[in-house]
């Protein structure tokens, strides 16, 4: 496998780096030759080795740094026959001082004289980067130079031994050994040393880096804004959003979104004139920051809608795209750089809710709802497993004497900086981005739970009312989970109600018709909630396993409300009454507020009302008090509501 490129680069930079010292080097070691062949004959000290090597060595180191200045590129090979040579040299000196010169004197001189030019050699062969074969030269060199030396000893030690050679030999074979082994450590340590500041850079550069596109990613972005912001220099920050990316994921595969995802970059880059930074949050969420005027910035994100508009081709495959972009400004729109993303986002959020395809600038007045809405929808995520959801219980009353007859479970949202959250506003939440599954499963448990609490306190049945989204019925394995809720609580099925909205009956009513016969099968009550706000066919309340209808509040109210044309609500409700008294279903009217409107409901003869007149939602045992009280009027006397 070829290296990158990168690294080729660098290896390059160093080899030329070590050239240049060694163009001196080697001719410095020539003239150390060529001043052994002239010197040596002089000063009386010179030998038949001496005669014969130097002009070869000098004749050689020169060829080399001719070699050196002509190739620059061989300056591995180079080194490594140097080292190779001056190894052979060297050998070849010491066999011929110790075993071919008379044993005198001149033979520790000439060791002395010659070999100090060893340690230079084994330096050069350390230091240099990827020189294995003239480090495996230098290490054989020593190791047979020391054998050499102890071969020498073994052959004189019975003909009498010179001292004086023995003294050089030890001091020499020291020496090496010293500078061998403080070599290699010093080598070891600058190596790892270099390595854990490259892989400390590697790291620090990948903690800011998206893998994916190369693009700095949320970090990086974050440390820009904060020493812009630091630095008081305004800036404009565009949030883009891929439409449709999900789409391309779903149909063309991940390996293609990812090939999108990265033209994505490279078109983002290609804005470096202006841009300070571009970079890549998750998924085909992208920031950019400019150090622009709002003017400016606008216009600079309008092109880039243009240039992420341009195909993109990948195996063949024409994509087509656009982006919605939201911008916020520094330090209009926000002072600190979580504030001037989520600014951002919402304003990209509601390009996307109105078409797409654009570039908006975030509005205080217009983003704060969508702001809202997208805090809510990051705070649901946590709230079941923080504890922050818990039920309350509305009674439904016996519009004949007011006693409670069953209980409706309510979802309620607490959270610790956002107080009560609106069940009106989070259950869209959660139906919209399928949480209300893990939720309405939570609360159904939590409901079978209390209800056999409170019939083991009173030893009455007690049915708890369960709303059900559309979405957590359909789910394939929900009559499982009924019935695993009921099993968990030991609460017999005649004690659950479940609460279905009409329009959820009707929307896949194949699904829903085997879903509701196996809840029948397991004794479970089935309610449809808002009756009459759907306009569907009133067949299935005779072909489909109902126990209860509830009328809708909109209804209901209409009744004390002469402007809401209450005689088309009384009609509408007579009618609801009717024709459950025919198919014999329990009805309940929601929403009763009035003591007018349940004198009217008495007189149509509904049998159960609900509402905040007979009484608001309670806690468990606030709930249980009414259960277990006396009926509060008779038959003649409506005016005492519950509570």
């Amino acid at each position: 496998m070829k290296p990158p490129l990168a690294e080729v680069e660098t290896q390059v930079h160093t080899d030329i780096e070590w050239r240049r010292p060694l163009l001196f080097a080697l001719p410095a070691a020539a003239i150390a030759f060529l001043l052994g062949m002239v010197l040596d004959g002089p000063s009386g000290q010179g030998s038949l080795y001496d005669a014969l090597s130097y002009p070869l060595a000098f004749t050689f180191v020169s060829c080399l740094s001719v070699v050196l200045w002509l190739v620059p590129r061989r300056i591995n090979v180079v080194v490594t026959v140097l080292v190779l040579a001056m190894s052979a040299f060297f050998l070849g000196k010491l066999i011929y001082i110790l075993f071919l010169m008379p044993q005198t004197v001149r033979v520790q001189l000439e060791m002395t004289e010659t070999f100090f030019w060893i340690p230079a050699l084994q330096v050069l062969s350390f230091f240099i980067p990827n020189l294995r074969g003239a480090r495996q030269a230098s290490i054989t060199f020593f190791t047979v130079f020391l054998l050499v030396s102890l071969a020498y000893l073994a052959v004189t030690m019975h003909g009498g031994t010179t001292w004086g050679i023995v003294f050089s030999l030890s001091e020499l074979n020291l020496a090496n050994l010293m500078l061998f082994a403080v070599t290699n450590t010093f080598i070891g340590f600058k190596e790892k040393y270099v390595r854990s500041v490259s892989e400390h850079d590697t790291m620090r550069q990948l903690v800011g880096t998206d893998l994916l596109t190369g693009l700095p990613n949320r970090q990086k972005v974050h440390e820009v804004m904060v020493e812009s912001i630091a630095a008081h220099r305004s800036f404009a920050l565009l949030f883009i959003d891929l439409d449709g990316f999900k789409l391309i994921n779903d149909t063309l595969g991940h390996a293609t979104g990812d090939w999108v995802l990265r033209a994505t970059a490279q078109r983002l880059t290609r804005q470096r004139d202006v841009v300070h930074v571009a970079a890549r949050l998750s998924g085909d969420e992208f920031v950019m920051l400019l150090y622009a005027r709002p003017e400016e910035a606008t216009a600079q994100a309008r092109a880039l809608l243009t240039e992420l508009a341009q195909p993109v081709v990948v195996d063949g495959q024409v994509i087509h795209l656009s982006a919605s972009i939201g911008m916020s400004m520094y330090p209009d729109d926000g002072r600190e750089p979580q504030e001037l993303l989520q600014h951002a986002d919402s304003a990209m959020y509601t390009v996307k809710t109105f078409g797409k395809n654009g570039v908006r600038r975030f509005e205080q007045g217009a983003d704060s709802a969508i702001e809202r809405l997208k805090l809510l929808e990051r705070a649901l995520m946590q709230a079941m497993s923080a504890g922050q959801l818990h039920l309350v219980y509305q009674p439904i009353c016996s519009l004949a004497d007011g006693t409670v007859k069953k209980l409706e479970t309510l979802l309620r949202w607490t959270h610790p900086t956002l107080g009560m959250v609106s069940a009106a506003e989070f259950i869209p939440i959660a139906e919209s981005n399928g949480q209300i599954v893990a939720i309405g499963a939570w609360a159904l448990r939590a409901a079978c739970q209390q209800a056999r609490r409170w019939n083991d306190s009173t030893g009455r049945a007690i049915t708890v009312s369960v709303n059900v989204s559309p979405l957590q019925f359909t789910q394939a394995n929900f009559v499982d989970l009924v019935r695993s809720a009921l099993d968990d609580a030991n609460l017999p099925a005649s004690a659950l109600e479940i609460e279905l909205t009409e329009s959820a009956v009707m929307r896949r009513l194949d699904i829903v018709r085997s879903s509701l016969r196996e809840l029948q099968q397991l004794g479970v009550k089935i309610a449809i909630d808002d009756f009459g706000t759907g306009y569907s066919s009133l067949s299935y309340l005779r072909d489909l396993p109902i126990n209860c209808v509830k009328i809708d509040r909109s209804f209901v109210r209409d009744l004390s409300t002469p402007r809401r044309a209450p005689q088309f609500s009384l009609a509408i409700i007579e009618a609801i009454i009717g024709i459950a008294a025919t198919l014999d279903l329990q009805v309940v009217a929601e929403g009763v507020e009035t003591g007018k409107q349940l004198d009217m409901l008495r007189d149509l003869g509904c049998d159960l009302g609900q509402g905040y007149f007979l009484s608001p939602p309670l806690e468990e045992n606030a709930a249980l008090d009414a259960f277990i009280a006396p009926p509060l009027w008779s038959a003649s006397d409506v005016s005492s509501p519950l509570h």
